[in-house]
């Protein structure tokens, strides 16, 4: 069972990636310095890639909703349930972001910003969980990712698209996620 679980929490981490990088190849336009990753959902501006980056965001999201879910009900203490909630959050939210697309309007900004505080707030509350569940490195390690994530978006850059910031806290909470699945999950 374990097997399966690490399984998931993986894909999960690393299933958003392919189609992000794949629209950037198929989208000459974009530029990371003054676009969002979001313009590469825009159907009225990326057509038939948009529908590809918006899969990969339902896709990845509901894999690690689903994750988040099966950790809070495998591991019913506090320890696991102060951040696998967020996680599962985290997720479903991110899957909103690809069913309601940048051309969606508000709701878009909406469920992006929702995200990104999500994802920030799961790693700062794995990091305030870490020493009881044996792995104070990796709590460490989720603090730091955290803070980097925070600072991404409230430090003032030179350029005018926020891909970056988003580039820099998605991979931040995919490799806290790594992190968490390589040091495993004790009983509680």
């Amino acid at each position: 069972m374990m097997k399966v679980y690490r399984l998931l929490g993986f894909s999960s981490a690393l299933a958003a990636y392919p189609f992000i990088l794949a629209s950037i190849i198929l989208s000459p336009w974009f530029n990371p310095y003054n676009n969002a990753l979001s313009d590469l959902g825009n159907i009225a501006r990326n057509g038939w890639v948009a529908y590809l980056y918006n899969f990969g965001l339902v896709f990845a999201g509901f894999l690690i909703g689903f994750f988040g879910v099966l950790v809070s009900m495998r591991y019913r203490s506090w320890r696991y349930l102060c951040w696998s909630i967020l996680l599962t959050v985290a997720g479903f939210d991110l899957a909103l972001i690809g069913f309601f697309p940048e051309d969606a309007g508000r709701i878009h900004m909406v469920v992006s910003t929702i995200f990104f505080i999500s994802i920030i707030l799961v790693m700062l509350a794995y990091g305030f969980c870490s020493k009881h569940l044996g792995s104070p490195a990796t709590g460490a390690a989720a603090f730091l990712l955290g803070f980097i994530s925070t600072l991404v978006w409230i430090v003032e850059w030179p350029w005018r698209g926020v891909a970056i910031q988003e580039a820099v806290a998605s991979l931040s909470a995919s490799t806290w996620l790594i992190m968490v699945l390589l040091q495993g999950f004790k009983q509680a």
